[in-house]
């Protein structure tokens, strides 16, 4: 049976809630799929939401919802929500975005583009659409307006990211650290780096170093098992390729090298050779959870004097400070603080919003794009079911002389009428589309199921 439907999404996110209420609206895969089971198994119409796509990120949870038309979309949500067991109310209330129509689907749109993300531009949320897509696609298949709406997002995003620069430049701490290093080397597959704590800045600012082929990269913290859990799974990352997923969390997909065999070898090493890994480094970066400066000026000059006059960079991305401030002093130490990398951040961040309103006339054209096809969807089943009763006429007619007349005058026969069926299919949606008014475009549809007895079927 052919639903009219409508599109909304109900989010909470960054913009408007904040860290504990996404927290407890954060949905689980086992839940996602629960709340599709107890949702879009309604297909019938007995449910009123023909689809459902959960989406939950670190910093948003949204529920895009394809509503049969004469339902109310708060409570069809809250009906699938109680039944799954999740806070009923979250999704109404004051912390939460309600959009309905056009602005659902615009709002898509920009989330795929990277226009919505805390991190403006960054392109992991594409990556994190796919999957929840993936998902729901493998236990209920999307309605038709959801399933256009999400490719539709996907190609308007990959060509906001293409097309534009939104995505260029270093917009985190761990990636501008990684991006200054890139300006003292021309290779970085010749060069050894040493990162001097393993929790997730430093875990994120490895993997930036890694995707840019590092030469080798040294793992040393306070827990030599956390420093070598951390380097296991650098090791293992890298070998698998760290995949598209990992490669997205980079700031910039169209300027990473391809990784390299020969470079990127990681291992760890435990506190007490703290000094021996700054001597066998070229850059350190450091990002402890430190009270107090864990680098000191005797321990670099030892490290100094046995790199045979090559200089030392080093990055200091911890708060408070790692690198006591008269390791400066030290010659042939260059340190680099939280300072000098905000003012990359800075530079980039402008860079990337300068191009917001080039990536809004893609939306905007792929928008267009999507209200067109929108716009006709109500044809559809009618049109294919005129060309198939159409068909079938002609393949009677085709038939009768083929019997009588050769397969030469058969074929001349099939071609001529295949032509005047696409001009009576032409005319008639033109005739459709053009219609004055949704009430005369239901009674044009009507009057070919009526004259030709094309039923919709169930």
């Amino acid at each position: 049976m052919t639903h009219v439907t409508t599109l909304h999404v109900r989010s909470i996110n960054h913009r408007f809630a904040p860290t504990e209420v996404r927290e407890r609206a954060h949905i689980e895969d086992e839940k996602a799929i629960a709340l599709m089971d107890a949702l879009g198994s309604g297909q019938d119409g007995s449910t009123g939401c023909l689809s459902v796509i959960p989406v939950s990120t670190c910093n948003r949870t949204e529920i895009y919802l394809e509503i049969i038309e004469g339902h109310d979309a708060d409570t069809v949500l809250r009906t699938g929500l109680a039944a799954v067991g999740l806070d009923t109310e979250l999704f109404m209330g004051e912390h939460a975005q309600k959009l309905d129509g056009q602005p659902a689907i615009e709002h898509l749109f920009k989330v795929s583009s990277g226009l919505e993300s805390m991190m403006l531009g960054e392109p992991q949320i594409a990556g994190q659409l796919k999957d929840a897509y993936r998902l729901a696609r493998s236990h209920h298949e999307p309605g038709p307006g959801l399933l256009r709406a999400f490719q539709g997002a996907f190609r308007a995003g990959k060509r906001v990211r293409t097309e534009t620069r939104i995505s260029t430049g270093a917009v985190s701490v761990a990636f501008a650290a990684v991006e200054l290093a890139r300006k003292f080397f021309d290779h970085l597959c010749e060069q050894k780096a040493a990162l001097v704590g393993a929790g997730e800045t430093g875990g994120l600012a490895a993997r930036h170093f890694l995707q840019h082929n590092i030469g080798e990269l040294t793992v040393v913290n306070r827990s030599f098992d956390k420093a070598q859990i951390l380097a296991d799974t650098l090791t293992t990352e890298k070998r698998a390729g760290m995949g598209r997923s990992a490669r997205e969390g980079a700031a910039n997909l169209e300027t990473l090298p391809e990784l390299s065999e020969k470079c990127g070898k990681v291992n760890a090493r435990p506190w007490d050779e703290l000094t021996e890994a700054l001597a066998h480094a070229d850059v350190i970066l450091s990002t402890t959870g430190a009270t107090e400066p864990v680098i000191l000026p005797e321990m670099v000059e030892k490290a100094v004097s046995q790199r045979k006059g090559k200089p030392l960079f080093m990055l200091d991305i911890a708060v408070p400070r790692d690198i006591h401030p008269d390791v400066a002093k030290v010659n042939g130490v260059f340190v680099f603080g939280l300072d000098d990398l905000d003012e990359i951040i800075e530079g980039n961040l402008s860079g990337r919003q300068n191009q917001v309103p080039h990536a809004m006339r893609i939306i905007e054209e792929e928008l267009v794009e999507f209200q067109q096809w929108l716009d006709d969807v109500d044809l559809r089943p009618t049109v294919a079911e005129f060309r198939a009763y159409l068909e079938e006429l002609k393949d009677k007619q085709v038939g009768f002389v083929r019997k009588k007349q050769s397969d030469e005058v058969a074929a001349a026969v099939d071609k001529s009428l295949q032509q005047f069926i696409k001009k009576v299919l032409g005319r008639s949606v033109s005739t459709l589309k053009n219609a004055q008014s949704r009430e005369e475009r239901e009674r044009d549809l009507e009057t070919i199921h009526r004259i030709f007895g094309v039923d919709e079927k169930d």
